[in-house]
């Protein structure tokens, strides 16, 4: 067997933001990871890992099939990724693709986060890994972080095993599409603000950093904090899905749980049960806002804004986020003159399709997937 630091391995690549460090690749976002075209019977990574409550996991897939699932543990563990017996019986081993994928999203509330890949031990050789010919970049919350994809439904408990990357419409479209993947996203998080109304716990904010919204501190060293080279990840088309959190925050029970934290929530619907006007100029111009700032970053992308898989409760408020969200794209998309941003409503989550957490599970997430898909064809196609 031979051991290198795992960015001593230069037939590699690199899923999701991330800067290598001298003692490792620290991975951030869910969907980011490390992939290899190998060949041989054994091969084996030392990963780091750290937590106080969410502890970090990860997916290894081969030929495209998840074969691990597993949450890690706290400390340096060296964690079998794939073993064979062709070798041992003579047989010349085919070149397998094989990806280790982190499940979890960036949990900025636990101060000890960490998940970093230091050694790769190995009995074979590496391949090259080439670009896909379409790469998709997603930003969004928890529906695009697998929230509620792993679990049975009646699991309400918030913990690291409800996510699941496999299984998130992300993935799906990004699989079936034959697509490289980015992802930017956090649970609860929002466009204007969180679903319990904070304003400070929203993507565009930290869209320009590597993962900026994780905690100061332990992670310093790992550079979480740099500015993003958009260089070197260039997407095709960005698919953005905010504002199911922002529409959550007038919610009654959201409102409720943001006082027992001690939170003022300003955010109340009016006697129709409508968004008020000073929250909806709010909300339309954190639209436009952030599409223009995204164009600015990405010259050439499509740019598809996405929203409902997760519907509120009040079929009024509802609708009216809907219609809040797709006037304010054509507003930004007459203002820029821009005719490559599109809006789509998703359909909502129905009773037999849920997973964990009263999110979205996989039926959903495959209807909402093939939608998407649909729509990305049309445009490219066009």
């Amino acid at each position: 067997m031979t051991t290198k630091s795992i960015n001593d391995i230069e037939l590699k690549k690199v899923h999701g933001r991330t800067l290598a460090v001298s003692n490792g690749l620290p991975l951030f976002w869910n969907g980011s990871g490390v992939e290899f075209n190998f060949k041989g019977s054994s091969l084996k990574m030392t990963i780091e890992a750290d937590f106080e409550r969410f502890e970090p996991w990860i997916d290894v897939v081969v030929d495209g099939v998840r074969y691990q699932k597993r949450p890690l543990e706290k400390g340096e563990h060296e964690i079998t990724i794939w073993h064979s017996t062709e070798i041992e019986n003579g047989m010349d081993a085919p070149c397998r693709n094989i990806r280790i994928i982190r499940d979890t999203p960036a949990m900025p509330g636990d101060a000890s986060t960490l998940l970093l890949i230091k050694d790769v031990s190995f009995d074979g050789s590496f391949e090259e890994v080439a670009d896909k010919k379409l790469k998709l970049e997603f930003i969004g919350d928890s529906i695009t972080s697998g929230e509620g994809c792993m679990g049975v439904c009646k699991e309400q408990d918030w913990n690291s095993s409800c996510f699941d990357f496999i299984t998130d419409y992300a993935n799906m479209v990004s699989t079936k599409l034959n697509a490289d993947c980015n992802i930017i996203s956090q649970s609860g998080w929002g466009l204007c603000w969180s679903w319990y109304g904070n304003p400070n716990e929203i993507i565009p904010t930290y869209y320009d950093k590597i993962c900026g919204l994780v905690p100061n501190g332990k992670l310093d060293e790992y550079h979480p904090f740099d500015e993003w080279d958009f260089n070197l990840y260039v997407p095709d088309v960005i698919i953005i899905n905010l504002g199911t959190n922002d529409a959550g925050a007038f919610q009654k029970e959201n409102r409720a749980a943001a006082k027992s934290m001690n939170f003022n929530n300003v955010h109340e619907l009016d006697e129709n049960g409508l968004i008020p006007e000073e929250d909806v100029n709010a909300i339309s111009k954190g639209v436009v806002d952030f599409l223009s700032h995204i164009r600015s970053k990405n010259e050439n992308a499509v740019l598809i804004w996405v929203y409902g898989m997760l519907a509120q409760n009040q079929d009024t408020l509802e609708k009216h986020m809907q219609t809040i969200l797709e006037s304010s794209v054509e507003k930004y998309k007459s203002m820029k003159n821009d005719e490559k941003v599109f809006y789509m409503t998703l359909p909502k989550t129905e009773a037999d399709e849920f997973g964990s957490r009263c999110h979205p599970g996989f039926k959903s997430h495959v209807k909402s997937a093939d939608i998407i898909i649909n729509k990305i064809n049309e445009i490219l196609t066009r």
